[in-house]
């Protein structure tokens, strides 16, 4: 039963794995496919558009899709798109056609991104422990992976069609071999089941709080720490782009490691305590002019960031646990729109303030945010309690 339950875990974790490593191994190849297309750099920013156009559309409508399709089968199922769908980035003749084809890569991440995660909740709440934070550790892992086996293509000169065809293949082939271990869970209980007619409930604001500062540092980090480590504090390029990987292994690290340490030390506990440690080492790492002292804090905000998204998907699932699937597209939802917006908005703040009063700042605000919202988050006996009932409320 153990190695059962084991194997299934590990499936699952695949497939993290396998969402987080087909857009990053995208990501290096923009300039050459930039160059190939002769794009502009207003035409390529409106195609790359068509990711955040696609995924957030595709994250409502799986959850409703989940209330009458099982989780499983449309987890393996956009998972091969998503994957299958990589190559025909090649194959994009001018700036719309990129765009389209971003498009449907988007749908089916977003449409993956709920039903992974919904299955992750279902096999939580069977477990009785906690695993997204493993999870989704997989899936920063495989960002790591797809970006640095993307970084070698470019640097060898591999055509993007060749590369994104032997990633593809790859994928699929992980997809395929967990698609018989992969956790399968019926309907809900029906004692569980919420009436005929009844709307999902709202995501309770310690969620929405936790999920948009989370991963708006996230983005902010992952779209602006290599300028920030190589323009802004005197560092090289290679310490710039070091500054990307360093911190997409730190995040690796910690969600492998946050189930453990929300066991240990409790939701409340680690969300205040990761609020002051990522203001304080950020505010500790800027107020000194070295960018490998920078890129220490960078590595060390992230050691505390990782787990906090994951605990947010895990605490939706349990504000409705009839509703799993609704619910995490609902927190998934929110979270990549902060993801996306938070950015850009960094940018202009960095055009008025300059980029590193703008971290500071914007660091500062996600800090409070993060913390407030984990000092509202149920305690550890009141999670295995709503658990045992198979329902949670929420503290007002």
């Amino acid at each position: 039963m153990v190695r059962r339950i084991d194997a299934a875990l590990f499936s699952l974790w695949l497939i993290f794995f396998l969402n987080g490593a087909v857009l990053s191994s995208w990501a290096p190849r923009i300039p050459d496919v930039k160059h190939d297309l002769h794009l502009s750099d207003g035409v390529l920013g409106l195609a790359l558009f068509g990711v955040a156009a696609g995924s957030v559309p595709a994250l409502f409508a799986t959850g409703a899709l989940l209330r009458r399709a099982p989780a499983r089968a449309v987890c393996l199922l956009s998972a091969v798109v998503f994957a299958a769908a990589l190559p025909s980035i090649a194959l994009a003749h001018n700036g719309f056609t990129l765009g389209l084809t971003l498009a449907v890569l988007g749908a089916a991440s977003g449409c993956l991104d709920v039903a992974m995660n919904a299955l992750g909740i279902r096999f939580e709440e069977r477990r009785g422990a906690r695993v997204l934070s493993r999870l989704h550790g997989g899936y920063s892992l495989g960002v790591l992976a797809g970006a640095g086996a993307g970084g070698l293509a470019a640097h060898f000169d591999v055509s993007v069609g060749r590369h994104f065809s032997v990633v593809a293949a790859a994928l699929i082939a992980v997809a395929l071999s967990v698609s018989r271990r992969l956790p399968s869970y019926g309907p809900p209980r029906p004692d569980a089941a919420p009436p005929a007619g009844r709307r999902v409930p709202r995501i309770p604001w310690q969620i929405a709080a936790l999920a948009v500062a989370a991963l708006l540092l996230e983005g902010m980090v992952t779209d602006w720490s290599a300028l920030l480590v190589g323009r802004d504090y005197g560092g090289d390029t290679s310490l710039g782009a070091f500054a990307i990987t360093g911190f997409s292994f730190a995040m690796f690290l910690s969600r492998s490691l946050g189930d453990a340490l929300v066991e240990r030390f409790g939701a409340r506990r680690l969300c205040v305590a990761g609020a002051a440690i990522a203001v304080l080492t950020m505010a500790a790492g800027l107020a000194q002019p070295s960018p490998t002292g920078l890129l220490i804090a960078i590595m060390a905000m992230s050691l505390v960031l990782g787990p906090l998204f994951p605990l947010a998907v895990s605490a939706a699932g349990l504000a409705g646990p009839a509703d799993a699937a609704a619910m995490a597209a609902k927190v998934s939802a929110v979270g990549y729109l902060a993801y996306l917006g938070g950015p850009p908005l960094v940018g202009l703040g960095a055009e008025t303030l300059s980029l590193p009063v703008t971290f500071a700042i914007t660091t500062l605000i996600c800090g409070i945010a993060m913390a407030l919202s984990g000092r509202r988050l149920p305690s550890a006996e009141h999670r295995a309690e709503q658990l045992e009932r198979g329902k949670i409320t929420w503290p007002n």
